[in-house]
């Protein structure tokens, strides 16, 4: 993919990100809003509301959000030398994934779990049988259901996500480390001259003098 292909490509994702990003805002509007405003009239009664129509919606408008810094990455930092704008720009994308897998998410859940899903202490998620605990009675509640599931999220990133890092970094390591492309002319034949030296590369058939 040439560079012009690639800006054009992820400019292309930037801008179908922002426009998922914002149909999706405005769906978790129309879902979250009242059913009446406060003239009694009816209000969005075409779209169906309730948590499931809401976190389908705030999942979409996360999804255009994602889009669009993949667009970024692809339009202005990967696969291009790194300058200390690239770094700058990729450091701010890294900055604000981290600050949605991190905290937004995490955020969002326990928000749906303990204020819309009603998960609190005095609800009984599960008994475990007294034979299993010498006869004691222990019961998990669906608020400790929420922490082990938040918990068990970011703990999973905490592992993932370095080693997603480390794999793509030792790839690009390769990647440089690799011996560039021998030379070929038109008809697949390695262009070399009459020492043995490869020629520039140019495909002309001139030779390296």
């Amino acid at each position: 993919m040439t560079e012009r292909k690639q800006l054009i490509g992820g400019l292309g994702l930037l801008v179908l990100g922002i426009v998922v990003a914002i149909v999706g805002s405005v769906a978790v509007h129309m879902a979250e809003a009242e059913e009446f405003n406060e003239f009694g009239q009816e209000v969005y009664a075409f779209f169906p509301r309730g948590w499931i129509p809401a976190t389908l919606a705030q999942s979409v408008a996360l999804g255009g959000v994602l889009i669009a810094m993949a667009g970024i990455i692809l339009a202005f930092v990967y696969g291009r030398p790194l300058t200390w704008s690239r770094a700058m720009i990729g450091a701010l994308v890294f900055s604000g994934l981290m600050f949605i897998l991190f905290a937004i998410i995490p955020n969002q859940a326990l928000t749906l779990f303990q204020s819309t899903l009603d998960w609190t202490p005095r609800r009984i998620f599960v008994t475990i049988p007294p034979f299993l605990v010498l006869g004691n009675e222990i019961s998990i509640s669906y608020a400790a259901l929420k922490d082990m599931l938040v918990a068990g999220y970011v703990t999973t990133l905490l592992i993932v996500l370095p080693v997603v890092m480390y794999q793509y970094q030792e790839r690009t390591k390769r990647r440089a480390d690799a011996p560039p492309p021998e030379p070929v002319s038109r008809y697949g034949r390695p262009l070399r001259s009459p020492n043995g030296a490869s020629t520039n590369g140019h495909g002309n058939g001139q030779v390296v003098s």
